[in-house]
């Protein structure tokens, strides 16, 4: 049972919050309409990101093969430079939810051509494509995942509202509106009675 005061007061103050709850309701139904656009968007970018990192990695994997077969094994450790990446997150907001959007890396300085082998080069270029695709691929999936769990959270709270705290303010209301006519059929009543003996001789 919804708790609030009863009678005429009670019967205003229920109403309100009904129409609150109705209001919250339909943001949160809008909501969630614009968070599944988000959502189906996002798996597809996720899907074709993850496409995209899958091929980088095998062109990478056959140029440093090429390499490996025309300078042998000491060219591997000829191409590091000794520095690692800097990743960098950047984030993006919807519907007041803040997501990774993009993933950026500073890799150390690749002037000059790479010692050891000329297949060394392309090989360098092909593994720094699949970091960048893997990144975007990172950054897609964080997204879907911060997306989805939105929806999930947007869809008990619209469960809620409408299982819970719309019937319980609305039978509230329905038990204060039926008392209302209770109490107005007796006091109507009473005034006829009254009426009736006043104007007796």
């Amino acid at each position: 049972m919804s708790a609030g005061p009863q009678g005429r007061a009670g019967r205003l103050w229920h109403r309100q919050r009904i129409d609150a709850a109705e209001a919250a309701l339909d943001l949160l139904q809008r909501k969630l309409a614009i968070l599944r656009g988000e959502q189906d968007g996002l798996h597809r970018l996720a899907a074709a990101t993850g496409d995209e990192w899958d091929r980088r990695c095998r062109e990478a994997d056959r140029l440093l093969l090429r390499a490996l077969l025309l300078g042998g094994r000491r060219v591997l450790p000829l191409a590091s430079t000794g520095r690692h990446a800097e990743l960098t997150v950047e984030h993006a907001t919807t519907m007041g939810v803040d997501h990774p959007a993009h993933i950026a890396f500073d890799l150390p300085d690749e002037s000059g051509p790479a010692p050891g082998s000329p297949a060394l080069e392309p090989a360098r270029r092909a593994c720094r494509a699949a970091l960048e695709a893997a990144c975007a691929h990172a950054a897609a999936k964080a997204a879907a995942a911060v997306i989805d769990a939105e929806v999930s959270a947007t869809r008990q709270r619209i469960r809620a509202i409408e299982r819970r705290r719309l019937p319980r303010l609305r039978s509230a209301l329905d038990r204060i509106e039926l008392s209302l006519e209770e109490r107005e059929r007796e006091d109507g009543a009473r005034l006829r009675l009254l009426a009736g003996r006043d104007d007796r001789p």
